[in-house]
């Protein structure tokens, strides 16, 4: 359950963020998932709201986008993506990948495995809200 790990690190980003601006409150985060970091974002969302809970980042509004894995093939050159399916195995070990043009696995990931913190909106203390 990589989810409960993964939100408290970015619940923890997020609220140290906060401290550092003096905020009020957190408002909203927006978040930038890869496909290849196997996060289910629901169970992330539900996390995140476990560790905002008592927190100014109570009530946030989390917006969670996935990003489509793009991939680099070092035989062909193929540029493009691959088809992820979703198998509880790849929670314990990491799939193997080939190549859809040459079959190769020696692919390089150039996006697609990333845990973003896009934007956080502060109320920041003399803020009228």
């Amino acid at each position: 359950m990589h989810e409960a790990a993964t939100a408290q690190a970015l619940a923890d980003l997020v609220l140290r963020k906060a401290d550092e601006r003096k905020a009020r409150r957190v408002l909203s985060v927006e978040l930038e998932i890869g496909e290849l970091s196997f996060l289910e974002p629901e169970q992330l969302r539900f996390w995140l709201e476990a560790n905002f809970e008592g927190t100014i980042a109570q009530g946030a509004e989390l917006a969670i986008t996935l990003v489509e894995p793009l991939v680099k093939c070092g035989d062909c050159d193929y540029v493009g993506r691959i088809q992820v399916e979703e198998d509880p195995a790849y929670h314990f070990m990491l799939p193997r990948f080939t190549c859809p043009h040459c079959g190769s696995a020696r692919l390089r990931v150039e996006k697609g495995r990333e845990s973003t913190i896009r934007r956080i909106e502060l109320e920041l203390v003399g803020d009228k809200h």
